[in-house]
């Protein structure tokens, strides 16, 4: 039996509008600002949802274990059906490592798996500099020696990590 809607993927979790993730009005919060003027769209198991934009969201959700001088780490922002953000780290590599060759090279960094029932939106990297370390939530985004890049994800999530 053929049926044409056998093409469209099912139960598709993807965020369908660019999220704006940006630092918020206090250096350790989180902010959307979508282009759109509309928010974030976004879908979780096919249904779709939509969350206005939050220029001060609240503290960096979730309890994260403080990131390690030296660092850098991918933090994976989600958002669920009723609007709660949840924030998830991934595991932190040296900035920079020397091999045995005598290269110095960054290593490559991975997303961590997004939680069931959330759609990633975003995420954001934390190189770190000299001695400073960094606790989501608590930690400046834009304090010295902590280099914060934000990134909005588009229909589903990068199938890499990145690199530089």
């Amino acid at each position: 039996m053929s049926n044409s809607t056998q093409e469209v993927p099912k139960g598709l979790t993807a965020c369908l509008s660019k999220a704006g993730l940006a630092r918020g009005t206090t250096n350790t919060e989180l902010a959307t600002a979508a282009p759109n003027g509309a928010g974030i769209d976004f879908v979780i198991n096919g249904i779709a949802y939509n969350m206005l934009d939050d220029a001060s969201t609240a503290s960096i959700p979730g309890a994260l274990t403080t990131q390690a001088a030296l660092t850098q780490c991918l933090y994976l922002f989600q958002v669920n059906a009723g609007g709660t953000m949840l924030v998830t780290k991934g595991e932190e590599k040296l900035t920079t490592r020397l091999y045995a060759t005598g290269t110095l090279a960054q290593e490559a960094l991975e997303w961590p798996a997004p939680t069931a029932t959330y759609c990633p939106v975003g995420g954001y990297r934390i190189a770190l500099a000299g001695a400073a370390t960094y606790t989501a939530g608590t930690t400046n985004l834009n304090a010295t020696n902590v280099t914060a890049t934000f990134y909005d994800f588009g229909m589903g999530m990068p199938d890499r990590g990145i690199s530089s």
